[in-house]
Formats: C-alpha cells, sequence, structure tokens
C-alpha cells in the first residue's frame, strides 16, 4: 500500500527548497555564480540563429 503524501502549502515547499539550495552552497556543491553563467550561455544558445 502507497505511503500517504504530505501535502505541502507552496510556501512551506518553497522554504524547504531555499534550506536545501543553501546546504549545497555551503558544503560547495553548488556555486550560484556557476550556475548564472550556466544559465547565461543556455539561453544564448537557444536564442541565436542556427
Amino acid at each position: 500500500m502507497p505511503k500517504k503524501k504530505h501535502k505541502e502549502s507552496a510556501s512551506e515547499q518553497s522554504e524547504r527548497f531555499k534550506r536545501e539550495v543553501q546546504k549545497l552552497i555551503d558544503a560547495g556543491e553548488l556555486s550560484p555564480t556557476e550556475a548564472d553563467s550556466a544559465l547565461d550561455v543556455l539561453v544564448r544558445k537557444s536564442l541565436s540563429p542556427n
């Protein structure tokens, strides 16, 4: 029998996500600067004509 899923409000889910992201940043596993640069490259590639 499947477990009941805990229903979170949107604000609870957002706070949980922010806490997890901060854990990754603190552990050195996520760099906001590198992530921003990678996103910029992807956006530029998607906008350029082929």
